[in-house]
């Protein structure tokens, strides 16, 4: 299985009442119900080939936005806010056909439930691998806030965000010892 077949799988969850479910906003969004598996299969493909077009982008324009930000250190908040809602732009126009046909649940599942079903489809070093990249990335972003200026807050908003990483993957990681998978 690929790398961006494996990233397409996270938006794929099963709820504990056995539902095939898809998440378009990650975890904190509300599913969508799956009707049926050729409903699935063309989510996924589309899934796939969003992030096999979109992530190599990002790559590409990174070297931009840092330069761009050494000059003028507000940019890389105006770029992220536009890469943002580009994502966002994308996917909802990518998505807009089927999930219009689409039923989605009036609530949010548990964050546990979430979780629980990306470390059952994981294994253990896969886990531990994006844990230790996600502490790496939060050291990265720790020496970055050193410089102070504005990268003291473009570090802190990247540490933010890369604890919560090393949070989901910690906790998926303790999921994956303490149950039976």
């Amino acid at each position: 299985m690929g790398f961006f077949t494996s990233m397409a799988e996270n938006s794929f969850k099963t709820d504990d009442e056995g539902r095939r479910l898809f998440y378009i906003g990650g975890p904190l969004s509300r599913p969508y119900l799956i009707p049926d598996p050729a409903t699935e299969k063309r989510l996924f493909r589309k899934e796939t080939w969003y992030y096999r077009l979109f992530s190599p982008l990002l790559i590409l324009i990174q070297p931009f936005i840092y330069f761009c930000s050494v000059e003028v250190p507000w940019f890389f908040f105006v770029s992220l806010g536009f890469v943002i809602a580009l994502a966002i732009t994308i996917s909802r126009i990518l998505f807009h056909s089927d999930l219009n046909r689409m039923h989605r649940l009036p609530f949010r599942l548990p964050l546990r439930t979430f979780y629980t079903s990306t470390a059952r489809r994981s294994s253990k070093g896969c886990l531990v691998f994006g844990l230790l990249v996600s502490l790496a990335l939060f050291a990265g972003t720790i020496w970055i806030s050193l410089d102070g200026g504005w990268e003291t807050a473009i570090g802190i908003f990247g540490a933010i965000f890369t604890t919560l990483c090393v949070a989901a993957h910690g906790y998926m990681l303790r999921i994956k010892f303490t149950e039976k998978m």
